[in-house]
């Protein structure tokens, strides 16, 4: 599976600079850097060779996190409710 990855920088030198730090962060991650597509300012992308097992991990990481976050939330507004009366 394919992913892209927005390289953002006003420069192409900042653009670049950003693209080894981007490569860094997702090679630990499992992806395979492919190219790096040169579009501009913020239409730049970095395309990456990745795994679904690891897509599915990730997505399934930041579901776990919004849960854990909407039911802290969840116990605030109860004890709060629970305080008033």
């Amino acid at each position: 599976m394919k992913k892209t990855i927005v390289v953002g920088g006003f420069s192409k030198e900042q653009r670049l600079k950003e693209l080894e730090k981007v490569k860094a962060k997702y090679e630990k991650k499992g992806y395979k850097f492919l190219e790096f597509i040169e579009n501009g300012a913020m239409k730049s992308v970095a395309v990456f060779e990745v795994e679904k097992a690891i897509v599915r991990k990730e997505q399934s990481r930041n579901l776990i996190l919004l849960g854990v976050i909407f039911l802290g939330f969840a116990a605030i507004l109860y004890i709060k409710a629970t305080l008033a009366q």
